[in-house]
């Protein structure tokens, strides 16, 4: 957050063979796939999720896989190994740059809004933060969805199994800063604490004694119940590397799975209009040839928040209406399809303080990683604590969006402390965020031609909640920093930004409205609901509601957002997606054995 850009650390490119290290089989065009292979299961998209169910899916043997991706392999780019260089990746040329269209509640701002268009997706590309949301959360989701699975009790399992506890790169003392009871050591995925020493840390923490109770001390955040100020954990492993997706998936997976980079799925269709059989249709550019591949079994669409309701509408999957606008034949009707989309909404806010900079020379930090992976380059940010809290329940305009009293509505992401060149002072940076935004938007499709980009629109803060969040967070984040320990030793005097003066509704709201902006969570675009609702767009099962033989998994099923990144949420779902596959078909080929019929999965 905040990061500085006066590093000239551009994207490196290596070239690599057809294949990983060990794992996956890479494939850099159309042509070069094998003949006479007959996937079982193809999976449109090789981000977060896609990169997860190609793994455990790939864990059969028998069973063949293919991934299509549009972008190049995260192992083509050097720049996503290094913790601290995640800012060099955004609006690059492995980032979608979709352009938002411009918000009413951001005085008519246009946006920029950075993905992932490389394997492992954001989290190739992402911050690396890593929190799991609360218990509220998840159970909040079961009971809105119909799907039991959701449950904190029984996603927990899934979410222990996709993550691997490291040491810190740098092998600093761990305790007090996390609880080991609710982390596990077998997972893919590596998770760590890495964090650099500073006086900032040790006053941060006492006010969490001097204020214990708007912002208590919370050991682990990841434990159900996010609520106070505690070290933040990020996917980083004990080589000082990001781990990703594609790193901790795709690469170790078995040969049995292929992975077709620099190659956009344009559509799914169905097999010569047969029910249960369907293919993606998928091509290089607009003006090259266009392929078709069938699935055995399942298409499983994992294209994200935006990229995945794209490729179902260009399939004719979503409102009739708004389909024949732009001269798309509609295959069904299921006007959720690219609604309810949603992400965190947050505005900085820093302070003036008389703290050393956390700045560094960054050419030597890289030198440093290079040579040992060690310093301040092995971790996302430069300031290691994370704080989540609730605001006065009796705020105005205020009506309490958060599913339960154990969930925070805010988040404090702490940045870094700046220093401007030529200048004494310094500046605290973070983000104050709106966890949960009432505030809706939509994808929706711009022409019938796949290769142009939809139309985005998040519809922020058009709530007076949402606003009403913010402004509140604003005022705790003040006092956070008006606790005796900074207050007596002066180390902090107040917002620069914005102004001490700025106090009334009003001025802190329009402040708000100029410097909002998403976090990059977006979620709920094709959102699971109950079997036989009217509304969503996937079933508890993940297939598409009416059809058999597609299912989606990715954040955009996910139907609000969490109290907190999403990353870890998605790999908890993306592996309790692929139980559920595995089952599915583990028990058709039981039946078809034995001739009874099976009972459906939970």
């Amino acid at each position: 957050m905040f990061r500085r850009l006066n590093f000239n650390a551009k994207l490196t490119f290596i070239l690599l063979g057809l294949q990983f290290s060990s794992g996956a089989v890479l494939y850099r065009s159309q042509d070069e796939l094998p003949r006479g292979v007959e996937y079982d299961f193809i999976i449109a998209g090789g981000g977060t999720a896609g990169s997860v169910v190609a793994s455990r899916l790939g864990e059969n043997p028998n069973w063949n896989i293919l991934v299509v991706e549009a972008g190049t392999s995260n192992e083509e780019v050097f720049n996503t190994r290094v913790p601290g260089l995640w800012y060099t990746l955004m609006h690059s040329s492995v980032d979608w740059n979709y352009t938002v269209v411009p918000q009413k509640g951001l005085d008519g701002k246009s946006l920029v809004y950075t993905r992932a268009k490389m394997l492992g997706g954001c989290s190739s590309h992402n911050t690396m933060v890593y929190t799991r949301g609360s218990r509220d959360d998840w159970d909040s989701w079961a009971n809105m969805t119909g799907a039991d699975g959701l449950q904190w009790d029984k996603m927990l399992p899934y979410i222990l199994k996709a993550e691997q506890w490291s040491i810190d790169p740098q092998n600093r003392t761990q305790v007090n800063h996390y609880n080991t009871s609710v982390h596990s050591k077998d997972g893919k995925v590596s998770v760590s604490l890495p964090y650099t020493v500073h006086p900032f840390n040790d006053m941060l923490l006492q006010s969490t004694k001097e204020m214990s109770e708007e912002f208590p001390f919370d050991l682990d955040m990841n434990d159900g119940k996010p609520l106070g100020i505690g070290w933040k954990q990020s996917t980083v492993d004990h080589n000082g590397e990001r781990s990703s997706a594609a790193t901790a998936y795709l690469n170790k997976t078995l040969d049995n799975v292929h992975v077709l980079i620099n190659t956009y799925v344009t559509r799914v269709i169905q097999n010569n209009g047969t029910e249960n059989t369907w293919a993606v249709e998928f091509a290089v550019g607009p003006d090259s040839k266009r392929q078709t591949l069938i699935a055995k079994k399942e298409v499983i669409v994992s294209g994200g928040a935006i990229g995945t309701p794209h490729i179902l509408l260009n399939s004719g999957i979503g409102s009739s209406e708004e389909l024949k606008a732009v001269g798309v034949e509609t295959v069904l009707d299921l006007p959720s399809v690219g609604k309810n989309l949603s992400d965190h909404i947050a505005t900085p806010t820093t302070f003036s303080t008389t703290f050393k900079s956390t700045g560094f020379n960054q050419t030597e930090a890289l030198e440093q990683w290079q040579t040992n992976r060690t310093g301040p380059l092995t971790q996302p940010q430069e300031l290691n604590h994370i704080g989540f809290t609730r605001i006065p329940t009796n705020s105005t305009g205020f009506e309490d969006p958060a599913p339960g009293m154990n969930t925070p509505h805010i988040e404090f992401a702490f940045g870094q402390i700046s220093q401007q060149d030529g200048s004494t002072e310094t500046s605290l940076e973070l983000f104050v965020v709106n966890l949960h935004p009432i505030s809706r938007g939509s994808v929706t499709l711009n022409t019938s031609n796949p290769f142009t980009y939809p139309i985005v629109d998040f519809g922020l803060l058009t709530s007076q909640t949402d606003l009403t969040i913010l402004r509140q967070g604003i005022l705790s984040a003040r006092r956070l920093f008006s606790a005796p320990v900074f207050t007596s030793k002066k180390t902090i005097s107040g917002t620069s930004a914005p102004g001490s003066n700025i106090t009334s509704d009003g001025d802190l709201e329009a402040y708000i409205r100029q410097t909002g902006t998403p976090l990059l969570h977006a979620v709920g675009t094709a959102a699971m609901s109950p079997r036989n609702a009217t509304w969503g767009v996937v079933d508890p099962d993940f297939r598409v509601k009416g059809v058999k033989g597609v299912r989606v998994v990715d954040a955009s099923v996910i139907p609000n957002t969490p109290s907190g990144h999403t990353q870890a949420p998605v790999y908890g779902i993306a592996e309790w997606a692929s139980a559920l596959i595995v089952a599915d078909w583990n028990m058709t080929v039981t039946n078809a054995t034995t001739g009874t019929r099976g009972g459906e999965k939970p």
